[in-house]
């Protein structure tokens, strides 16, 4: 075929299941799953053993003299005398002496030829239980003239901190075992059985299970049994994977492991059982693979598993890839799978392609490559008429060489770009060109100001996107950050919206660098929900330095428009589309849905009307929007079902944010111009519901209320006789506190009650402390020996208050007050920063204001500070 890929689709069933090759030499062997990957004992085993133990027998004899128990002890005495007359528990006992007075001379210890010596000389029976009690042994170690005694106490797995697991003894007992005849399995697995029963220990039965993965009842048993929240259990649990056979089995056995010990099952150990039980462990599998785990997990643990389902012949495996397409390495897994089973890939990418871009541009890549098959699908790439170099500026018109791109490029299967006037591409030379015009580490801006001149936008955002996806399924090649910096250029509000889950996962995969270039993006497109998807990104993420570089480019932004960050906050709501009625309209073609919000910012669907001018009216309510139907134009439909996901999502998340902020915007006193008030409060579709729930007021030049009032449901003002009032232009607005409404404050909570208005926060009920109360006047003694608890002082952090630390430990809360003063209360015990609910109570040793007193400050900042201080009475 003419792109190089082609595919005997009469000869390819791609339903049909078998164990890739290269995967019988990566997993571990089961006996009865054959074939078995290659294994060879080691013919000098024995001599290179013997030789070990002849060199270091005096320190050995010295060390298992001062070792414990007695009965390990005199058991390896007699191994190291004569091997052939040794008990199980005596080799044991030697080679773990042998291990460890090697750790701690520095050289490493070789268990597969122990272990192959222990088969040649005494048979693998002895050696499957020598290995498993080897395992097991304790290794504490105390010091003793002339050297160290050693804990072999055997069956003790997990107990101390210092254990280390001589798996490598485990593993080639495995081996061995999985190569004996009949006859020695079923005497390995009668003894193994005598010790399981003995033990009780279920670390020693994980192991036995290991050793015996053909005994599947051992393997179901132990998965069932709870395991101590434990690393070091949990270490031994894992080996639990190289023995699962059922999908139920995987499942249960992921379920009970510590998301932290993960990734103490390697990628050998993930295929092996994804070898054994075939198709229906991609559910497992993904379950692992795509999600954010805490620790050890790394973006490589992603990718290898991606790869695994990339074989599975299934709908849900590729179904799996292709809902995580935004995770490192799940698109080069996906386009794999789509290799392997080119039919299937092109009829689920068909359908997934009108819902994610990324799945999209994984179609166009699939049918660029069998355009045969995607003739057979109906999917057809863009076939427009392209501009004549000739009518291009110079600088973009082909030289004689053509423009330099990337090997990981495919210039052909990317978005077009269109002309604004005549919805003509450009050609492909010319997309080389401006591809290489972007690349450069400063692109030129005129150049850049006379391609947005001639091109459509919306065809510049999605070619921008297809460029930067280009390069993440390539997976982030060198030199490709320019393509990340052209979503900046053109992108679009879609756009800052498909980057926010890879910023928040970046830091995470050592890509720090990358983030805070996502961050830059954000600042370029500059719109609203870009700038909200911002300070969201700052939010949500965990990683102290990220969220430092996020506050940076915030402030940055700011500073460029001359502007405060509360006043960039203002202006990065976003609306979700929303019109200006604040309803939604969504058109599934032939029929249609009408959205509004209540006082909860919770969207309300209604069945839509079709009116005479072709819009869609309100009709019945309904519970929920249904999702598109076969009757429904697909691509329409679905598009309009995710713009509701988004505004579902979405409006919660800011409802949430914006209390908090027009909470703490009352207790600050911020004030603004008649103007902002109108277009951030009263215009805003989303801002309305929230505003409407509040009581408004404005103010004199002393701080005063000139005058109270609220927004009525005609979006008039209203004051407290619910008369219209008008607000002069020059008047400053701001969130009336109780404290500054006096006797008004009654009078307005019996307002609110009568018309059934919930407020977002306590504002009419909240409970303040006037100057001339008796709080003021006792000042801040009262708080002086204030028992009150941990979740109390942690709580103040939603008030403004840092914490402060002094040798590793909190003991000290710190709030800014104006004009540089603070204040500053004392803690005992200290807060511990790794346990901070290690102590039930602590007591506040000292409150102090630095560089004020309570009188002088605002009288709203003074009462708020004392309810944040009488919030941490107990009880």
């Amino acid at each position: 075929m003419a792109n190089g890929v082609e595919h005997d689709r009469g000869k390819v069933d791609e339903d049909t299941w078998e164990v890739p090759a290269a995967w019988r030499e990566v997993a571990l062997s089961v006996r009865g799953f054959a074939p078995y990957r290659s294994f060879i004992p080691d013919p000098s085993a024995v001599e290179v053993h013997d030789k070990l133990i002849a060199a270091q027998r005096d320190s050995l004899q010295r060390a298992l003299a001062a070792s414990w128990p007695t009965a390990s002890a005199e058991a390896g005495v007699v191994a190291l005398g004569d091997p052939i007359s040794a008990t199980p528990l005596g080799a044991a006992g030697l080679a773990v002496v042998v291990e460890c007075e090697g750790r701690y001379s520095g050289s490493a210890y070789d268990w597969s030829m122990t272990v192959d010596a222990w088969v040649a000389q005494r048979g693998v029976v002895f050696a499957a239980e020598a290995a498993l009690i080897a395992t097991t042994m304790t290794r504490g170690f105390r010091e003793v003239p002339g050297g160290r005694g050693y804990d072999l106490t055997p069956w003790s797995v997990g107990r101390h901190f210092y254990h280390f697991y001589s798996l490598a003894a485990l593993r080639r007992a495995r081996e061995h075992l999985v190569a004996a005849t009949d006859d020695e399995y079923r005497a390995a697995v009668a003894r193994l059985g005598e010790i399981r029963s003995a033990t009780r220990t279920l670390p020693v039965r994980i192991a036995s299970s290991y050793l015996m993965p053909t005994e599947q009842s051992w393997v179901t048993a132990d998965i069932g049994e709870p395991v101590a929240n434990d690393y070091w259990a949990h270490t031994i649990y894992a080996l639990l994977a190289t023995a699962v056979t059922t999908a139920p089995q995987l499942e249960a056995f992921i379920a009970r492991l510590r998301p932290g010990n993960r990734s103490s099952v390697s990628t050998a150990g993930y295929i092996g059982a994804a070898a054994r039980v075939g198709p229906e462990a991609a559910e497992t599998i993904a379950s692992v693979g795509f999600v954010d785990h805490v620790t050890g997990w790394t973006r490589e643990h992603t990718r290898d598993l991606a790869d695994i389902l990339s074989y599975l012949p299934t709908d849900e495996a590729f179904g799996l890839l292709l809902r995580n397409l935004d995770r490192y390495g799940v698109p080069t897994a996906a386009m794999a799978a789509a290799r392997r089973f080119p039919r299937r890939a092109m009829r689920l990418l068909s359908v997934e392609a009108v819902r994610t871009s990324a799945a999209a541009t994984l179609l166009r890549i699939h049918a660029w490559q069998n355009p045969d098959l995607a003739t057979e699908f109906g999917v057809q790439l863009p076939d427009l008429p392209v501009v004549d170099p000739a009518e291009l500026p110079d600088v973009f018109r082909p030289r004689r060489k053509p423009a330099a791109v990337p090997s990981w490029l495919i210039v052909p299967v990317l978005p077009p770009l269109l002309t604004s006037d005549t919805a003509r591409a450009l050609p492909t030379s010319t997309v080389e060109v401006v591809c290489a015009l972007l690349a450069k580490r400063t692109p030129d801006r005129t150049a850049i100001e006379q391609l947005s001149a001639i091109l459509d936008p919306m065809s510049m955002a999605a070619f921008a996107w297809g460029l930067f996806q280009a390069w993440v399924f390539a997976e982030y090649p060198a030199g490709g950050i320019w393509t990340l910096r052209a979503v900046g250029l053109f992108g679009d509000d879609e756009a800052a919206r498909l980057l926010v889950p890879l910023i928040l996962q970046w830091p995470r995969q050592s890509a720090s660098a990358r983030a805070v270039a996502g961050l830059d993006v954000l600042a370029d497109i500059g719109t609203p929900a870009a700038l909200g998807h911002l300070r969201d990104i700052g939010l949500r993420t965990r990683q102290r330095g990220f969220r430092k570089a996020v506050r940076a480019k915030l402030d940055d932004v700011a500073a460029q428009r001359r502007i405060t960050t509360d006043e960039l906050a203002d202006r990065s709501i976003p609306d979700f589309g929303l019109g200006k009625d604040g309803r939604l309209t969504l058109d599934y073609g032939s029929r249609g849905f009408v959205i509004d919000l209540d006082e909860q910012l919770r969207p309300v669907v209604f069945d839509g009307r079709r009116a005479d001018d072709g819009s869609w009216a309100v009709g019945p309510r309904r519970k929920t929007l249904p999702k598109p139907t076969a009757q429904d134009d697909r691509a329409v439909a679905n598009a309009a079902y995710d713009q509701f996901t988004m505004l579902q999502a979405g409006a919660k998340k800011v409802a949430r944010e914006q209390i908090r902020r027009l909470e703490q915007a009352m207790v600050e006193s911020r004030r603004w111009s008649a103007q902002a008030y109108r277009e951030l409060f009263v215009d805003h579709p989303m801002l309305r519901q929230l505003s409407r729930r509040l009581v408004w007021a404005t103010f004199n030049t002393d701080g005063t209320v000139h005058r109270s009032f609220r927004i009525a449901e005609d979006l008039t003002f209203a004051d407290v006789d619910d008369d219209v009032v008008s607000i002069a232009d020059e008047a400053e607005i701001g969130i009336a506190h109780p404290l500054q409404l006096g006797e008004a404050a009654a009078d307005w909570a019996s307002i609110f009650s009568d018309y059934a208005i919930l407020q977002p926060f306590s504002q009419l009920d909240r409970v303040f402390w006037a100057p001339d109360s008796s709080a003021f006047a006792a000042g801040l003694s009262g708080y002086h020996d204030l028992e009150t608890s941990p979740g109390r002082l942690l709580a103040l952090a939603h008030h403004g208050w840092t914490r402060e630390s002094s040798d590793g430990a909190i003991d000290r809360m710190v709030r800014p007050l104006s004009a540089g003063s603070s204040i500053r209360l004392r803690i005992s015990p200290s807060l511990e920063w790794r346990d901070l609910m290690r102590y039930s109570t602590h007591i506040i040793t000292s409150v102090d204001l630095i560089d004020t007193d309570l009188n002088a400050l605002d009288p709203v900042t003074a009462s708020e500070l004392i309810r944040e201080l009488e919030a941490l009475r107990a009880g």
